[in-house]
């Protein structure tokens, strides 16, 4: 599989993951990525998340600085946050002000517990998620070969444990770099397969506090 038809593979995956209800930040999450751009950079652009207009660049919300800085770190503002929940960020912000309802929490609310628990909970509680093992797909050590193709006059590289994962290069170490990237990808899509096979529950640690 070339790196091209595997990029496909992701992205569609991505989209999968997303019209399933699973949000930027947990697809980032599964992905193990530091922040969402190229997750929300890629739902923006095929439509699946709104774009920001232009009054909205620099705009500053009324909001808790833990929530700002959480945001931060993700590559995100507060007003993408939202238009990738489809939220409204002026309202959303005035529903974070106070704690959720018992019964019934808002949008803003449930978004807020499921990407960022931990803010939730020092709002809210004034707590700590405590230390636990989240669950997480684990990849399995994979083995490397290069061969020398006379058919082809390159260097082509397999994981015997993932058929169908090659690359091709004129030397040991372009062929070596090239398939480092294809294997990483094959491992993108494999995370994802695994994140879609989990519900949103188990991404969201706050979800039992009432």
């Amino acid at each position: 599989m070339k790196i091209e038809d595997i990029e496909e593979l992701l992205n569609s995956r991505i989209i999968e993951a997303f019209s399933r209800g699973f949000s930027v930040v947990e697809i980032t999450r599964a992905l193990r990525k530091t922040t969402v751009t190229s997750v929300y950079n890629l739902l923006r652009d095929t439509g699946r998340v709104p774009v920001v207009v232009r009054s909205e660049y620099r705009r500053q919300y009324d909001i808790d600085p833990k929530l700002t800085t959480a945001c931060r770190q993700k590559g995100f503002s507060f007003g993408r946050w939202c238009l990738s929940w489809r939220l409204d960020p002026h309202l959303a912000a005035a529903e974070l002000k106070s704690a959720p309802d018992g019964e019934e929490e808002s949008a803003a609310h449930v978004a807020l517990k499921r990407d960022f628990p931990d803010v939730y909970l020092r709002l809210y509680h004034g707590s700590k998620i405590k230390s636990e093992k989240k669950g997480k797909y684990r990849s399995k050590p994979a083995s490397l070969l290069i061969e020398w193709s006379s058919e082809r006059k390159a260097f082509l590289a397999t994981v015997p444990e993932c058929p169908g994962i090659e690359a091709s290069g004129r030397n040991w170490d372009d062929v070596f770099y090239a398939i480092k990237s294809v294997h990483l990808m094959h491992e993108y899509v494999k995370r994802i397969d695994w994140l879609l096979s989990r519900s949103g529950n188990e991404f969201c640690p706050a979800s039992g506090v009432k």
